[in-house]
């Protein structure tokens, strides 16, 4: 009798305890799936909760985090939460069979709801968030741990389960439904603009972007070295045609902040011959490159900055971003009136070529095109420098496979252009002309 009595004060303890970690679960969740779609920012701080959301976000776009364990304790709380009522009234109130049943089952799966969805949608936008966050940081890395198992279970089995190209037929879903909500869009609005359309089209592909993949490489970046003297980084400010540089102390991992010009230049016209650099800088924004772009876009107006770092995942800088790479996303190419039009690739005579260092290699014409294409972001200015071994100089000629490559231009870093024609003797190794 007496564990009968004891029995549904076990059965709703335990319960209650599904509900709460359930509740925490679906904060976790919530957050994540807010974040992707731009609705908020990451969180800025260092703390173990803002670490695991981070986590969370490097998974690809199709795959929810937690999900596993959510279904899992979901499940729990319903069973549970059903017996429980059943004991109960079976017990305390000697109800109808029929009635009890029908009772437990719709009161389980209101506080599942409310639990599971309803209250952290409401938690993740009110300011009891980081409070919740910081609360359920330990029960949710506790649940994670005890769904290892399970979740490597049925990973093995989708392995399994997918066919070797089951990631292509994924792709082509998504891009598929991409078309699908641009082909909605126009169907709802017959009179819009096509230029509209297209840039409805290219905020939504947006969404699957991340930093690094519109962020310009830091051999491709400017920047400002203070251990140069201090007429040299001026030069290099007034030839370079950008507004922001990065002052630095020999390269980008060591950045002491961004420089604007019109800063630099207010300085010079007070006729000061030497002038401390790190007075006017202000304190770098750094971007993961794994971020998504539209979370991306957010901290930086935020935080109101025209250019960010992006850093890699040893805390190394990959390179930088800026506003403009953003919105060029969208909107398309932005040029002002003093960007060059000067072409990337120009045939100047019949199977020669002049070509920009930073051309990508799969964007070469095929009559010039021997390079290695595994890494589509591979420039033939990069191509060129690693066969060489070394940064070629201007009015060097040199000889790969079957072209011949005369730099145009080039500087410290990197070429910045070149002209390439090819010959029809193949040659096998690489000669450099010596210059007199």
């Amino acid at each position: 009798m007496i564990i009968i009595e004891l029995l549904p004060i076990e059965i709703g303890g335990l319960w209650v305890s599904l509900v709460l970690l359930t509740t925490l679960l679906g904060i976790f969740r919530t957050l994540t799936d807010r974040i992707r779609s731009g609705l908020v920012i990451i969180p800025e701080d260092q703390s173990k909760a803002a670490k695991l959301i981070n986590e969370f976000l490097h998974l690809a776009n199709h795959q929810r985090p937690l999900h596993i364990e959510a279904a899992m304790f979901c499940s729990l709380q319903v069973i549970v939460g059903f017996l429980f009522f059943q004991v109960l009234m079976t017990t305390a109130f000697q109800t109808e069979k029929t009635f009890t049943w029908v009772f437990s089952l719709i009161i389980v799966v209101l506080v599942e709801r409310l639990s599971s969805w309803l209250y952290p949608l409401r938690i993740s936008q009110s300011s009891l968030l980081n409070f919740h966050l910081a609360v359920g940081i330990f029960p949710v890395k506790i649940m994670r741990s005890f769904c290892l198992p399970l979740t490597w279970f049925l990973y093995k089995i989708e392995e399994k389960l997918q066919s070797s190209n089951q990631k292509m037929i994924i792709e082509k879903e998504e891009e598929s439904e991409l078309a699908d909500h641009i082909r909605t869009i126009s169907r709802e609005g017959p009179k819009l603009d096509p230029d509209i359309l297209e840039i409805m089209g290219n905020t939504i592909e947006m969404s699957h972007l991340k930093v690094k993949d519109v962020m310009i490489p830091r051999n491709q970046v400017q920047i400002l070295n203070i251990e140069n003297p201090y007429f040299q980084n001026l030069k290099i400010a007034k030839s370079c045609g950008h507004t922001r540089l990065p002052l630095c102390i020999g390269d980008l991992d060591q950045c002491l902040g961004i420089i604007h010009l019109k800063y630099a230049f207010r300085e010079i016209s007070n006729d000061i011959p030497e002038f401390d650099l790190k007075k006017i800088t202000k304190a770098p924004a750094r971007l993961d490159s794994e971020e998504p772009l539209p979370v991306a876009l957010k901290r930086m107006m935020k935080l109101k900055v025209h250019m960010a770092l992006v850093r890699d995942e040893f805390g190394g800088i990959d390179g930088v971003i800026t506003l403009e790479d953003i919105l060029e996303e969208v909107v398309g190419e932005i040029q002002d009136e003093f960007d060059s039009d000067e072409k990337t690739i120009e045939e100047i005579q019949d199977s020669v070529w002049k070509v920009s260092g930073m051309v990508p290699v799969h964007e070469l014409p095929k009559k010039i095109r021997c390079f290695d294409e595994a890494d589509d972001l591979a420039t033939i200015g990069g191509q060129v420098t690693k066969e060489l071994g070394r940064i070629p100089e201007k009015d060097e000629e040199i000889k790969i496979s079957n072209l011949r490559i005369s730099i145009l231009e080039a500087d410290e870093t990197r070429v910045l252009s070149m002209k390439v024609e090819p010959f029809e003797t193949e040659v096998n190794t690489i000669t450099s002309s010596e210059k007199e």
